[in-house]
């Protein structure tokens, strides 16, 4: 029996629509979330946040407005009915996507920090309500992330320039800079947009194509098809989709032997 003050609860929608979600392969319904955010209401939770991203592989803006109507949908539920307690803050918390190796997505640009900006500043003109807390990441550093995940080892040179230059501790927000990244490669003619900005081509040679992670470069290829068409793939649980991780390590539970 839980006693005392309840603690909030986290969902991952990830995306603001049904469409952009089908893209990415959530696989989850607004109806779901609403029902899963009303059973939290209805266990005295009063308090949610929420995870999303912008940037995402064929975002429009009505993607990141739909950020700012599921929210308010949340917060519509909770005073659907009467309630005890002080009312109800939604958190929606709001990372820039960064394009990683081993996944579907490993060809596409990230948007430039221009436009993530421009994306962060749309979606908080579309939150009206108070019981609406909206936070984001740092475009700037994502757009970081993104260079150095689909990087190469002409980066090696930059890393080793910042080193020289004093650059530590980044994670800090007091000793990061974004600018002197930026001279670091300048100094080191490394272009950022080169590796962050760009598609790569479907068929390209990647810097990581050297690393067996297990799961084939085919299947992610057609999977990024497959997210391009907004059309989902079942959980491995319902139907195997040929990934290639069965062939590491022997059988695995996901892709049982069939008889």
């Amino acid at each position: 029996l839980q006693t005392g003050k309840k603690s909030g609860l986290t969902f991952a929608p990830e995306a603001g629509t049904q469409r952009l979600r089908d893209v990415i392969n959530k696989n989850i319904a607004e109806d779901d979330i609403l029902v899963a955010c009303e059973k939290a209401f209805d266990g005295g939770r009063n308090s949610l946040k929420l995870y999303f991203m912008n940037g995402l592989p064929t975002e429009r803006d009505e993607d990141i407005v739909g950020i700012a109507t599921l929210a308010q949908k949340i917060v519509d539920l909770f005073y659907a009915k009467k309630r005890k307690g002080r009312g109800v803050t939604v958190t929606v918390s709001v990372s820039c996507f960064v394009p990683k190796p081993f996944t579907p997505f490993q060809w596409e640009a990230q948007n430039d920090f221009e436009e993530l900006e421009r994306k962060q500043k749309l979606l908080r003109e579309h939150i009206t309500s108070r019981k609406i807390d909206y936070k984001y990441h740092d475009a700037r550093v994502s757009r970081l992330e993104a260079v150095f995940a689909k990087g190469d080892r002409r980066l090696g040179k930059a890393l080793a320039y910042a080193v020289e230059q004093g650059q530590k501790f980044d994670a800090w927000d007091e000793f990061f800079s974004y600018e002197n990244w930026m001279s670091y490669f300048a100094a080191t003619e490394i272009d950022p947009a080169f590796y962050a900005n760009r598609r790569y081509d479907i068929n390209e040679v990647l810097p990581w194509d050297v690393i067996d992670c297990g799961v084939t470069k085919k299947f992610l290829q057609r999977e990024n098809a497959r997210a391009h068409e907004g059309n989902t793939t079942p959980n491995c649980r319902e139907n195997c989709s040929g990934c290639g991780a069965n062939k590491m390590g022997g059988e695995r539970a996901c892709c049982p032997k069939k008889n």
